[in-house]
């Protein structure tokens, strides 16, 4: 059998073999970056963050935006990181306090800001006002970026939700 006749068989036999996950474009598909639990579209955005569960997905195409990410278990259940640049000195809990008195005209009431982490790190738990649901959101901050990690749902599971978004944040580490 010739030499090239071989290779033409085996080739694609070694790639199956070693699961290689190829797709056609980037950011589709089988795509590896499409896999949450990878954890690369994060890697790209210049952090990691803890396990992803193997049941939550993204729920919109990282394509769409590369500042923000959404993943989750469903439509509801979701948590959202946004990558904004601000200045270097910008005091963390000042740069979200000016925002919170816009939570208000989107129809959430403020329960609880913390400040965590010598200022590096704040926490906000909001409460929408028809009571439909609840979101926390928690501020990172390094030199001139701030993450905004957003973990929502409705009422009824957003305990349980918030479990799973304090398992994945409480493991964010900056690159």
């Amino acid at each position: 059998m010739n030499i090239f006749l071989r290779l033409f068989i085996l080739i694609p036999l070694f790639f199956a073999a070693f699961g290689t996950s190829a797709a056609p474009h980037p950011l589709t598909g089988s795509s590896m970056i499409n896999n949450p639990q990878n954890a690369l579209a994060f890697a790209q955005m210049g952090f990691t963050v803890g396990a992803i569960p193997a049941d939550w997905a993204y729920t919109k195409s990282v394509e769409t935006r590369a500042d923000v990410i959404e993943i989750g278990q469903n439509q509801k259940s979701l948590l959202t990181f946004r990558l904004e640049t601000v200045s270097a000195q910008a005091h963390l809990e000042n740069y979200v306090r000016q925002f919170l008195r816009d939570y208000n005209q989107y129809g959430f009431e403020v329960g609880q800001l913390q400040s965590k982490n010598q200022g590096n790190l704040v926490v906000v738990d909001l409460n929408q006002k028809n009571k439909t649901t609840r979101s926390r959101q928690v501020f990172f901050k390094k030199n001139n970026h701030v993450v905004i990690a957003t973990c929502n749902d409705v009422t009824a599971r957003f305990d349980s939700t918030l479990l799973v978004c304090n398992q994945i944040l409480n493991r964010f580490q900056w690159k």
